[in-house]
């Protein structure tokens, strides 16, 4: 499950394009690809180039503008990689958002942001992938006993996060305009959490927020809470904010959260934690 194909770069949103049209002059300029995945060519109109590799987009572009020009070639160029960005959270020197060009490892995302802090946890450090994996891994037994087969390749929208050994806070990650860690006050519940955040982009879906909780005496749990319900007034109860919670906002579109218990070999040291699904607010 942690492995991935490296193979060729694949564009996605905010991808910032250069198209070269040999003898098309009104084609030669910068796109954007848009929150959809797509962008719009002169004469053409829109066209969808998410998921595509820059072979595959000139093709298609080619193929698009056949009827208007003979035999077209383009060329593309990635001037900005924005859909291959990695969040790096927690007690790192420089916590924050990183493009890559390619799949990165573990290592060089955390060595991107310049590494941890005289506070990181060595044996906390997880890491929460796209449909709802979450990863953890002992960076004691990678960088100290070697233990490579812990240098994870990423994947595009990963967040790694490494706690502190000892403090009080909380993260909260996903759909927010600021994620990241927070410090946690006695009163702090999931709405004050995602306003101590920056609130929610307008992609959130807010009526499936989850919450991550590690408990003290068994295996760590997902609660679901509806915090759209909440924001209206229509809930009963405001869970609190507990230390070393993660809250997830999903983004809009996104069905399911399945949340898969699986040990690995034991010799990584890495599980995928297993979590029981608990309806807080229904």
């Amino acid at each position: 499950m942690l492995e991935t194909e490296s193979g060729d770069y694949r564009l996605g949103a905010g991808d910032q394009i250069q198209l070269y049209a040999m003898d098309i002059a009104e084609i030669n300029r910068k796109y954007v690809i848009g929150p959809d995945g797509k962008i719009t060519l002169p004469w053409v109109g829109v066209l969808n180039l998410e998921g595509l590799t820059r072979e595959e987009a000139a093709g298609k572009i080619e193929e698009s503008l056949k009827p208007l020009y003979i035999n077209p070639k383009i060329s593309i160029i990635v001037e900005e990689y924005n859909n291959n960005r990695i969040f790096v959270l927690g007690e790192v020197r420089k916590p924050g958002q990183y493009n890559f060009p390619g799949r990165p490892l573990l290592l060089s995302a955390l060595a991107r942001a310049e590494g941890l802090t005289d506070k990181a946890d060595m044996r906390g450090c997880t890491v929460l992938r796209g449909q709802g994996t979450v990863i953890e891994i002992d960076l004691y037994d990678l960088l100290r006993k070697g233990d490579r087969t812990l240098n994870i390749s990423m994947m595009p929208e990963d967040t790694v996060y490494v706690k502190a050994s000892d403090e009080n806070t909380f993260y909260v990650l996903g759909e927010v305009s600021r994620p990241g860690v927070f410090s946690r006050g006695q009163k702090d519940d999931v709405l004050r959490a995602i306003a101590m955040a920056g609130g929610e982009t307008r992609d959130a879906q807010l009526n499936a927020v989850r919450i991550l909780r590690r408990e003290k005496d068994g295996p760590p749990k997902m609660y679901e809470v509806n915090v759209a319900q909440m924001m209206k007034g229509e809930a009963g109860h405001i869970p609190s904010i507990e230390s070393g919670d993660v809250m997830y906002v999903p983004r809009k579109g996104i069905a399911s959260f399945n949340y898969v218990i699986t040990q690995l070999t034991p010799s990584m040291n890495t599980i995928l934690l297993g979590v029981t699904m608990a309806n807080v607010i229904k």
